[in-house]
């Protein structure tokens, strides 16, 4: 929103539980035409990012079809990101949302887990911010 008026296209679909092969074909085809990210108001819907899907509810990672073996910690940082791309994180913030109750990780860990994250999807997916922290960037995106 930029001086009190909505910017941009958004499309809200709403299906029952059991219309899930539905939604995923209609999801497919709005992408198909308009080569736009699509991300899901359910927090269980799969997010959809160019060719990198993300489904919270299984927690499964996709890209280009093509499954992506992701730990448990892997996923969670992803996942934090993904649904709120361009925003930056800190280790500390992203340690704190995910892995607080772990007891085999440290918030200073997080940059090799953003680090192995980067060689299992591509380097652009997770942008460093320096003196900051991470952010997810919508693949195609990036000003980089």
């Amino acid at each position: 929103m930029i001086g009190g008026e909505l910017h941009g296209k958004f499309i809200i679909l709403s299906f029952r539980d059991d219309e899930e092969a539905l939604y995923n074909k209609v999801i497919s085809a709005i992408y198909a035409i308009s080569n736009f990210p699509i991300m899901a108001a359910s927090a269980d819907a799969p997010l959809l990012f160019g060719s990198l899907q993300i489904d919270p509810q299984r927690r499964l990672v996709w890209q280009s079809g093509q499954a992506v073996d992701l730990t448990p910690m892997e996923f969670d940082i992803l996942l934090l990101l993904a649904r709120r791309p361009g925003q930056v994180f800190t280790a500390r913030q992203i340690y704190e949302a995910v892995a607080a109750d772990s007891y085999d990780a440290s918030w200073t860990g997080i940059s090799s887990m953003v680090y192995k994250l980067r060689r299992k999807l591509g380097a652009g997916i997770i942008e460093t911010v320096r003196g900051h922290g991470y952010k997810f960037v919508v693949p195609g995106t990036s000003l980089k």
